[in-house]
Order: C-alpha cells, then sequence, then structure tokens
C-alpha cells in the first residue's frame, strides 16, 4: 500500500478530536513533533467542534463542567478542573470563568488567584501573582496576542485609577499602562471582556449624562496595549458575545410581564481587525414569539449561548408548567427548536454556558 503524503496526512489529523490526538502521540515521533506545532494546532482550531463550559451558581458544590452539543442534544461530559497542589489534587469548587481564549479558560481561584485551563488536555496551571495585587473587584480580559505568540491577560480597575494591569504568560513579564478612567462610568457587573479579533471589549455602565457621544463600550486592542471607548448599540444591553466573528450585543427591554430580547451586530473594520464600524439589529425575540413555536407560557428567557460559526443562539426559557427549557433559535430561518438536556445537570435561570473548542493549545 503507497503511503500517504505527509502533508494529506496532517490534512486528516487536523480533523480528529483532541482526545483521539492524544492517543496517537504514542504512534510516532514525527506524529508527537507535529502536535506540537505551532501551524498545525492553528489549523486544527479552524476544525474543531463546538464544546461548551456549563458553570453553575447554585449547586450544593461548586462545579464546572464540560458539554458536547451535537443533534440538538446537549450531553454533560463529567470533567473537571483539578489543581495538584503538594502532591494532592484538588477540585475547584469555588472557580469562576472570566475569559476564554483558544480552547483556554482564564479562571479566578477562591484566593482570588488566576488560573489558565485547557479542559480538553486537562491542563491547569496557576498564574503568577500581579504584583501581589487582588483580582476581586477587577474586570479582566484574556486574549492571544499572535505578534509575539503569547497569551496576555489584562486587569482593569472597577474606578477612580488611571493605571491597568498587562501579564504576558510564556514570559510571566508584568508591566502597568495607561487606563482612560472616566468620571461616573464603570464597567458592568460581568468581569470578563470578549474577544474579537485583535480586540477585547467590554459593556460599561453610566448614567446618560456621562456617556460622551454614546460610548458605552470600552475596547483594548491585544497588540497596542492602548485603551478607547466605542460608541454601542442604543439601550443598556447586558451581554456581549460573538456571533460569525461579530461582537453582537444583547438588550432586555420591557415589554408587558416580560422582557424582550434584542440582538445588534457589529460590523468591524476589517483594515483595523476588530474595531468597530457600525451596529445592525438583527433579532427582537418576545415571549409571543417563544409561545407561538412552544406549547408553553413564558415567565421569562434570557440568552444562554452563541453557537458562534453557525449563528445559532441558545435561549434559556422559564416555562409556567414546566421550569427551564432549552431552545437553539435560528437566525436564518427563524425557527425554535426544543433542546434535550437530559443528559445533562437540570439548567438554573442563573447558569452560565460558554461555548469553546477543543484543542491542542498549551500554556
Amino acid at each position: 500500500m503507497t503511503e500517504l503524503a505527509f502533508d494529506l496526512v496532517c490534512e486528516i489529523l487536523a480533523r480528529v478530536p483532541v482526545k483521539d490526538l492524544l492517543r496517537f502521540r504514542c504512534v510516532c515521533k514525527s506524529w508527537r513533533s507535529l502536535f506540537q506545532d505551532e501551524g498545525f494546532i492553528r489549523k486544527h482550531t479552524t476544525h474543531a467542534p463546538s464544546m461548551f463550559l456549563l458553570a453553575a451558581n447554585w449547586w450544593p458544590q461548586y462545579r464546572l463542567r464540560t458539554c458536547t452539543y451535537e443533534g440538538l442534544t446537549l450531553k454533560m461530559i463529567l470533567q473537571d478542573p483539578e489543581l495538584n497542589d503538594g502532591g494532592e489534587k484538588n477540585f475547584l469548587f469555588e472557580a469562576s470563568v472570566i475569559g476564554h481564549c483558544d480552547g483556554l479558560f482564564c479562571l479566578e481561584l477562591q484566593d482570588t488567584s488566576l488560573a489558565v485551563w485547557n479542559p480538553a488536555l486537562r491542563e491547569l496551571t496557576k498564574v503568577p501573582r500581579i504584583d501581589q495585587q487582588q483580582t476581586r473587584g477587577m474586570r479582566i480580559g484574556f486574549c492571544y496576542d499572535h505578534s509575539i505568540q503569547d497569551h496576555k491577560i489584562v486587569l482593569m480597575p472597577l474606578k477612580n485609577c488611571s493605571k491597568a494591569h498587562v501579564l504576558t504568560l510564556k514570559s510571566s513579564v508584568s508591566r502597568m499602562i495607561d487606563f482612560p478612567w472616566r468620571q461616573n462610568c464603570e464597567l458592568m457587573c460581568k468581569k470578563e471582556g470578549i474577544l474579537v479579533g485583535e480586540y477585547i471589549f467590554w459593556p460599561l455602565y453610566a448614567h446618560e449624562s456621562t456617556i460622551e457621544n454614546g460610548e458605552n463600550i470600552l475596547s483594548f486592542s491585544v497588540v497596542s496595549e492602548t485603551f478607547d471607548y466605542c460608541s454601542g448599540p442604543g439601550g443598556k444591553y447586558r451581554v456581549l458575545k460573538v456571533l460569525r466573528g461579530s461582537l453582537c450585543a444583547v438588550d432586555e427591554e420591557r415589554a408587558n410581564y416580560c422582557h424582550d430580547m434584542v440582538v445588534w451586530c457589529a460590523d468591524h473594520e476589517k483594515e483595523d481587525k476588530g474595531r468597530i464600524k457600525s451596529w445592525r439589529k438583527i433579532l427582537r425575540l418576545t415571549a409571543s414569539d417563544i409561545e407561538r413555536s412552544t406549547r408553553w407560557q413564558v415567565v421569562e428567557f434570557r440568552l444562554g449561548a452563541v453557537i458562534n460559526r453557525s449563528g445559532l443562539l441558545l435561549v434559556l426559557v422559564r416555562t409556567l408548567e414546566i421550569g427551564f427549557i432549552l431552545y437553539e433559535y435560528n437566525l436564518e430561518k427563524d425557527t425554535m427548536r426544543q433542546v434535550d438536556t437530559s443528559f445533562c445537570y437540570k439548567l438554573n435561570y442563573h447558569d452560565k454556558l460558554e461555548e469553546y473548542i477543543a484543542t491542542l493549545v498549551s500554556y
């Protein structure tokens, strides 16, 4: 049998799940070396299927779980991050997700220290403290800087400070940079920023009179390490996500007994690799819309997660009859289908789903 060309072998292996690649490292030295190659790892991420991290806020014991989503089924995989401390493995019961990039999650631990976790590789590594500073009460961004081939963490104060921290992980270099703090303007309660291209975005909260030119979003350039303010859509939106590679903002607007969900999508400057150019409204979803697609009476609903590549929305709905149900909303077809969560923990309105891809990226 004629051997396949190595380039063709690489193309085939780039479509193989991470769990299988980990076993294939034992096949030969060339494969083991290939799986550590930066170019192959990046190629593999373009083919990797979507996964979800489920962070439940009201369990008796707080756990992070990874889930697969295929064929309208959300299925839990029982994986927990572990920290090897003094030879003993300890599960992280009080870890919170504060950012993710390239299949890696940045976690804030119970003692306010930071860690980076790859669920696919089951690797969790503590990040050295930044000048012994506590991270609680700060807003955090997690990103990859292609110009230096290293991941970065940026930490910002809530208010009344003109400096922020930037930490590059592999080099463990920490430095202070200028932060353009504005009077009476605060970052929203969510800690993590949303990475799009080479920018991280955070929503701002402020009284209308204090928002300059409608600039209610804070941005951070990953490469130049500079902050800027930019304009978001109308309304006091609660959530920023990534939809088909673009930043999207989700508003909640009061209508009768239930909030409407309004989704905006940003158009980005292609030359600037992420800077926002304009906004367009792509969806207004009401309780009546959901009730027409189902047989249940809706009490409340919210965006559960976004499937970035396919442009699907997962909507968590609380019904009067049977409690919480997860639905898949197709933006192109304007249809809703119920998601099977019977293999998963019974969802709560405060639970958090984050899409990610299983990759070989390691820190």
